[in-house]
């Protein structure tokens, strides 16, 4: 009796000892998978990272570049090969390439297939230089005008509605109730200054003055032109944004013969200080 006792005994103790076992093994393999999952996660993080910023630097550099209206090339590859040295040493392969200045839409990323519908500038005080150049080849018609509007916490209180009407250049000045003012002008690429009221009164100074406002941009990848636009925001400090030019980048990174990027990014001449 006594001998059986001491068997039971046994394999008690083997069974309790082959479940710790059991159950150190699964946490080992736990803690193995998730170190590699939380590796292989962190390494992701890094590489969107890294990619983020080099296109935001690759930005920042044809901004630098830009002078009188043109690209300064000399500038440019010698960003690239900068770049290519930097990489090389990871065992990356980086290549920059880009096409030609062009005329820029009014969307946000300056491209036909932008966002339409943008707030420009955001917490404004003042404007002091308010121009835009329209190209009327590329204007839409009275179904998807080109709106420049002025907002503040109650809503738009200043509207400019442009538009091509049978070929001719129409617009429309509004406040948050009435028409100001419309006018019809000729083909070609009229020259708005607004803040100056040339080439006609745009009622916008006498309606923003005293205001905290926003300048947003509607159906903007239906008009093609350049802008230009400085003042003082609400908290004191200076803004200038200016838009003459749009080019269009590819960046690409390759690595033991595998693409890891290739992106176009789109770059907006020059670039907006705010």
């Amino acid at each position: 009796m006594k001998k059986w006792n001491d068997s039971a005994q046994m394999i008690l103790i083997a069974g309790f000892a082959i479940g710790i076992g059991i159950v150190v093994l699964t946490v080992m393999l736990n803690n193995i998978i998730y170190a590699s999952n939380t590796a292989s996660e962190a390494n992701i993080e890094t590489n969107v990272f890294d990619f983020s910023s080099t296109m935001k630097v690759t930005t920042h550099a044809y901004e630098k570049a830009y002078e009188a209206n043109s690209i300064d090339n000399a500038y440019i590859f010698n960003y690239t090969r900068k770049m290519a040295e930097s990489y090389a040493l990871a065992g990356f392969i980086f290549t920059l390439s880009n096409d030609s200045l062009q005329e820029p839409y009014l969307s946000q990323n300056g491209l036909n297939n932008g966002n339409s519908d943008w707030v420009v500038i955001d917490r404004v005080n003042r404007t002091d230089i308010f121009e835009i150049g329209i190209n009327t080849s590329r204007l839409g018609n009275e179904s998807k005008p080109f709106v420049i509007e002025a907002l503040n916490q109650s809503g738009m209180f200043w509207s400019a509605r442009i538009c091509n009407s049978s070929g001719t250049f129409n617009l429309t000045v509004t406040n948050s109730t009435d028409i100001l003012r419309t006018e019809n002008i000729g083909g070609g690429s009229p020259s708005l200054n607004i803040t100056n009221n040339t080439p006609f009164d745009f009622h916008f100074d006498t309606l923003t003055s005293g205001e905290q406002y926003r300048i947003r941009f509607t159906n903007g990848s239906q008009a093609g032109g350049t802008f230009s636009i400085s003042g003082e925001l609400t908290n004191g400090q200076p803004f200038e944004i200016k838009r003459y030019h749009v080019l269009s980048t590819t960046m690409s990174l390759n690595k033991n013969g595998h693409m890891e990027m290739n992106v176009t990014i789109p770059v907006t001449l020059p670039g907006g200080q705010i």
